[in-house]
């Protein structure tokens, strides 16, 4: 899905929910002109005086699943999910520097615990920022920015990432690459149902010979979500 998309891709309905894939480069709601809940609504075709609400955000520069409650009671139960940590939410993103084969952080955030497994995918380089390494990140907690802040504090910043930056690896392209793949979790809604949804990153990251020849990358069968 493009920025200059009308349609948001949809990964998951019914009459509960919806998940859908938020480009980069766009908020996930606001009180801007042009914001991610704002398409989806479109795409359902919503009522007016009615509209998706999200049960959580991804940054302005990240893609990937974001999870919408059609009412209320829907998105407070959801909320409820991600305040027991009872959801997976799973994440790629390119690093500087050779990242070790696996790492859990488990820095305080805020003043809170903050946990997230880190590990390994493929190494290469790409101009402009010389070594970098393509990652998996599941994040235990779930504090602000509790990824960028945890590989910035790890020595391995995100490429593209202008507010975590770690001096001498500054990236002149534009963009910051995170991705937000997976999403799972049981329905709070409906008993005995589980919510499980993967797709491969976006087109930035397979771009990369060495991204897009990755085992983590081959062994989707399903459509780029852009």
């Amino acid at each position: 899905m493009s920025l200059t998309a009308t349609q948001a891709h949809l990964g998951f309905e019914d009459e509960h929910f919806v998940i859908a894939w938020k480009p980069h480069g766009i908020l996930t709601s606001g009180n801007s002109g042009r914001t991610f809940d704002r398409i989806v609504n479109r795409t359902l075709c919503t009522p007016p005086g009615s509209g998706v609400l999200p049960c959580h955000r991804l940054d302005f520069g990240t893609s990937g699943w974001v999870v919408f409650g059609k009412y209320k009671q829907a998105a407070r139960a959801m909320g409820l999910l991600f305040e027991k940590r009872s959801i997976t939410k799973r994440y790629v993103a390119l690093v500087h520097e050779q990242f070790p084969i696996a790492m859990t952080t488990a820095w305080p955030l805020d003043g809170k615990p903050a946990t997230t497994h880190l590990a390994l995918l493929a190494k290469g380089r790409i101009a402009g920022a010389g070594p970098v390494s393509f990652i998996h990140a599941e994040p235990i907690t779930g504090r602000t920015h509790q990824i960028r802040r945890h590989l910035f504090q790890s020595g391995h910043g995100i490429v593209g990432d202008d507010h975590y930056s770690i001096p001498g690896n500054r990236y002149k392209g534009k963009g910051l690459f995170l991705c937000a793949y997976g999403v799972a979790f049981d329905h709070p809604m409906i008993r005995h149902f589980k919510v499980d949804i993967e797709a491969k990153p976006s087109r930035k990251f397979r771009k990369l010979p060495f991204v897009d020849q990755s085992d983590f990358i081959r062994r989707f069968n399903l459509s780029s979500r852009e």
